[in-house]
């Protein structure tokens, strides 16, 4: 279709469907090299296709190229399972550290991991340091630390009759603190839930008016 097209196309429209196609750094080409690039590039999704559609039939785990065995590891992708042996997929994914899925390049989601975490802790023991963990699962990790702390100050002053030098030098620095780490590290709907949480539990006037403050300017 390209070909038989590439005449009337405009240097526009190919790098519009290089874009398309994920295609990058195309803007000094011309338009030969442009439809160079997309045929290329649509050859190698073939030939990539046709590799993973094999891969799904054999009875063989893609990174070792040996017959599958018990225990193995499945990965769904739209609708299809991807098999590979289990040790040698722990041990790619260990050293690479990329969670991808080797066959689709599809992000394998955290509860995957922590299936495959579970069969790591059975077969290699429990001490095991063959752990799988995403930079996502640290994310969600230090998120649920910082709740419990600011949940900790709000028991610390709800319904309290406490001091304003005990909260301008003791509750609300702390506050300050993990309110400030939870909006730099953390994405906006996750501090915006947190912090209307902490409003409607608080009831002391002083941390209400700072999570205010915190809600105009950043909100």
């Amino acid at each position: 279709m390209l070909i038989s097209y590439s005449k009337i196309f405009t240097v526009k429209a190919i790098r519009n469907l290089c874009r398309i196609k994920g295609i990058r750094y195309i803007s000094n080409y011309n338009k030969d090299y442009l439809l160079v690039l997309l045929k290329k590039y649509n050859a190698a999704k073939i030939i990539q296709s046709g590799l993973r559609n094999k891969t799904i039939n054999e009875k063989t785990c893609p990174i070792c190229h040996e017959s599958l065995k018990y225990p193995f590891i499945s990965i769904k992708v739209n609708d299809k399972f991807f098999y590979y042996d289990f040790y040698t997929f722990v041990e790619y994914l260990n050293k690479t550290q990329d969670f991808r899925d080797p066959c689709t390049r599809q992000i394998i989601k955290d509860n995957k991991l922590m299936q495959i975490n579970k069969l790591i802790r059975y077969y290699y023991g429990k001490t095991t340091n063959k752990i799988l963990i995403s930079k996502s699962m640290i994310k969600n990790t230090d998120l649920n630390i910082i709740t419990y702390c600011l949940y900790d100050i709000l028991n610390e002053v709800q319904n309290k009759q406490i001091s304003l030098e005990v909260i301008y030098n003791n509750i609300l620095p702390r506050f300050i603190y993990y309110i400030d780490y939870l909006i730099k590290n953390h994405p906006k709907e996750d501090s915006e839930i947190i912090l209307k949480a902490c409003r409607e539990s608080m009831d002391n006037r002083v941390i209400l008016d700072y999570i205010q403050l915190i809600e105009v300017i950043n909100y």
